[in-house]
């Protein structure tokens, strides 16, 4: 999802997205699985062992962990954010939150596999 946000930003142009959205059809349609509305970041577990997909996955918690020790510490920092700076740090937090979550349980069903399901 935070891979959809970052392209549609306002500074990249409308032509620049339409092009990225059909590269990126070009390659899921040779790779013969369309992502729907899967995360553009996790599409590329199609690709991976189930061990390589523990380590990237692992590395994510991680990285997730860190951004919300990072996000707790600006929170700490800032005397009393504005309600637009409150809204954004909330969702930043949920959005932590529910990663946080959904890559705990992933990681449990991936290390007791040693295959991925057909």
């Amino acid at each position: 999802m935070w891979h959809i946000i970052c392209l549609c930003l306002p500074a990249v142009t409308r032509s620049e997205q339409q092009r990225f959205f059909a590269l990126f059809e070009d390659i899921v349609r040779a790779h013969g699985r369309a992502p729907g509305e899967t995360d553009l970041g996790l599409f590329f577990l199609y690709a991976l062992s189930p061990q390589e997909a523990l380590t990237v996955l692992e590395e994510r918690l991680d990285l997730v962990v860190r951004s919300r020790e990072l996000l707790a510490q600006q929170e700490e920092r800032e005397a009393t954010p504005d309600d637009v700076q409150a809204l954004v740090t909330d969702h930043m937090r949920t959005l932590l939150a529910a990663e946080h979550e959904w890559l705990k349980r992933t990681i449990v069903q991936l290390q007791s596999r040693t295959t991925w399901p057909v």
